[in-house]
């Protein structure tokens, strides 16, 4: 009972969704949810059942991002640590290997299109990033197939190796955090060139599927900025009055003030400036702040308002960075990209002109979800298929996992929430907008069908 109640006394003070979980959109019942976790504690004969009590009361929030985790064991001894590898003597191919690219999330569509009448290739996925084809749909026309497997830049060792050969040519020195920037940058035009070419030859709308995509980093929020051409605005972010939170706030003002490259001018800084001391102000409100009694979430349920003091949440900028929107020129490339992230698609940004279409299952998580529900909020696209998993936000400064001293049970706590248009928080999923339900005994082959055929449906003019 003692983990039990420290569990539940760190959520009240750390985690990001708690005020969402609280409310009735949510539709977990907290109040309901603890009651029968006491229950099941009251009743444990042994630590095992006592231990499953607790996961029972984890699983209830049905957030991937709280979760548990393997405890981190330490080497026993620095002197079996192997050296470390020496990057600089390294091909792109082992030196890709080395820093952990690996095409991990394989390459297939979640649904196999590939296996249809009238679908072709035009890339598998392997030689090239990212699988893309054209379904020829007769009288209704040709739709294009992208699939983004990840926004994990990592499980895209082609870019790397690409990247890693030209850093050699330019004689640079080999830098991952470099390389991971040129890689990032890569992805962007890399994934416009595919969005051209699908779109000269002759598509009338364009399928992006990332069923099955596990997430990655904040690059959900900047591809979609490769759809369509108007202004795309990025979800609030908010983090919990937390350490975490405040430990985010430092980074910010490390990274626009001695973090800036050395290449930065006087006008770049003075254009940071002010951006800096809002970080310093709010940093300084955060830690004088008065602790917040969060334990109301076990009695009852509140409307969800996250400006409430009850929530313990404090708007830090957008999920892009400093600011929610950027016009390309309009600062230099060190400013625009130590305010917005999604400077690095510059360039790449209005790829696709058309109707676009999001494939979402229970199994699109995180920066998936990102990207679905910025694609969603600016009515860039519509998404076909099922809800996705539910993870939302997750961490936002390093992760501190908790680790339970009687059980032993170590969970990730998140420490930020992205809120949607209508004021949900992202950690409810995203519904799709064209519903598409496997039937009793439906193949997955005539799941894939019934997805191109609601489309198809979707795009007819109305009679």
């Amino acid at each position: 009972m003692q983990d039990y109640r420290l569990l539940k006394l760190e959520l009240e003070k750390r985690y990001s969704h708690l005020a969402w979980m609280a409310s009735p959109g949510s539709g977990v019942n907290l109040p309901a949810l603890d009651r029968q976790a006491q229950a099941m504690l009251a009743r444990a004969r042994d630590n095992a059942e006592a231990r499953q009590a607790i996961l029972y009361f984890q699983n209830g929030f049905r957030d991937g991002h709280f979760s548990s985790i393997k405890p981190v064991t330490e080497p026993s001894s620095a002197a079996a640590e192997p050296p470390k590898r020496d990057l600089s003597r390294d091909n792109a191919l082992d030196g890709c290997a080395s820093l952990g690219y690996v095409n991990g999330n394989g390459g297939a569509f979640s649904l196999p299109f590939e296996t249809l009448p009238g679908v072709r290739l035009t890339a598998d996925g392997l030689a090239l990033p990212m699988r893309s084809g054209i379904a020829d749909l007769g009288a209704a026309g040709k739709l294009a197939l992208l699939r983004i497997p990840s926004f994990n830049p990592r499980n895209y060792p082609q870019l790397c190796q690409q990247a890693w050969q030209a850093m050699l040519e330019r004689g640079d020195r080999l830098d991952p955090d470099k390389l991971f920037t040129d890689i990032m940058r890569a992805w962007y035009r890399e994934t416009a060139q595919r969005l051209r070419e699908l779109r000269s030859a002759g598509t009338r709308a364009l399928i992006v599927d990332i069923g099955d995509n596990p997430g990655g980093n904040d690059s959900g929020d900047a591809m979609s900025r490769l759809l369509g051409s108007g202004p795309v605005r990025s979800a609030p972010l908010w983090l919990a009055r937390s350490p975490q939170g405040e430990a985010y706030l430092r980074e910010w003002i490390e990274n626009l003030s001695a973090g800036l490259p050395p290449e930065a001018t006087a006008e770049d800084k003075a254009v940071l400036q002010p951006f800096l001391d809002a970080f310093r102000a709010q940093a300084s409100q955060l830690r004088q702040a008065p602790p917040v009694d969060m334990s109301w979430v076990w009695r009852e349920q509140r409307a969800f308002d996250p400006g409430a003091a009850r929530s313990r949440l404090v708007q830090v900028a957008y999920a892009s960075g400093a600011v929610d929107h950027l016009e390309p020129g309009r600062y230099s490339k060190i400013v625009s990209e130590a305010l917005f992230w999604p400077a690095q698609s510059f360039g790449s940004q209005g790829a696709w002109q058309g109707p676009v279409y999001l494939l979402t299952n229970g199994q699109t998580y995180s920066a998936a979800e990102m990207f679905a529900a910025v694609s969603r909020d600016n009515r860039l696209a519509k998404t076909v298929g099922q809800r996705t998993g539910g993870d939302g936000c997750g961490f936002m400064s390093k992760m501190q996992p908790l680790v339970l001293p009687h059980s032993g049970l170590s969970f990730r706590i998140p420490d930020c929430v992205r809120l949607r248009a209508d004021g949900s928080d992202e950690v409810a999923g995203i519904a799709p907008d064209l519903p598409v339900d496997a039937a009793p005994g439906e193949s997955r082959r005539a799941m894939a069908q019934k997805t191109l055929l609601a489309i198809a449906a979707d795009l007819a003019p109305l009679p």
